[in-house]
């Protein structure tokens, strides 16, 4: 077969295949819209002490509720992506985890006493006194939480550099 021949029965089957390729392209479902983005919050204190954790937007299906406290559970998302948790403890962070995506409740926070010393306040303490000087020791302190913060802050800054 000629080159002549060949281009002119060639030519028709690869303008048809690519007119074809495009239109099924063009004819493609479109990618699913975006999921909006995931919100959480706590409810204001209830009379027993304890607050609700809620929150929409998240995909239906297996989710984790963590604590600042430590502690955690397992739930099932609904359907619509809501979910509501009731008598959860006031003074605790809380964030929803769904696979690799953790989505931070507003609300919330650490336990603090009359002048706002935390436990969270004890361990930085901790951490930076002993990091300055490995001889250093704990302050005197009314505020059980902030002695037993900055007890582990100075452990932990004693291991990695004394």
């Amino acid at each position: 077969m000629n080159r002549r021949t060949r281009l002119t029965l060639l030519t028709p089957v690869v303008v048809g295949s690519l007119a074809l390729g495009s239109t099924a392209f063009a004819q493609a479902p479109s990618a699913p819209a975006a999921v909006p983005a995931a919100t959480c919050s706590l409810s204001g204190v209830l009379p027993d002490g304890t607050v609700n954790v809620s929150g929409g937007g998240f995909l239906p299906g297996p989710a984790y509720l963590e604590s600042s406290t430590g502690i955690g559970a397992g739930f099932s998302m609904s359907p619509d992506g809501t979910f509501t948790i009731a008598k959860q403890k006031k003074d605790a962070t809380y964030s929803v985890k769904q696979g690799s995506t953790v989505t931070r409740c507003s609300g919330g926070g650490t336990t603090t006493n009359p002048t706002g010393t935390t436990l969270k306040a004890g361990i930085v303490a901790g951490w930076d006194a002993v990091r300055a000087n490995c001889a250093a020791t704990a302050p005197a302190s009314a505020n059980q939480q902030f002695s037993q913060g900055w007890n582990k802050g100075a452990a932990v800054a004693r291991e990695a550099f004394c």
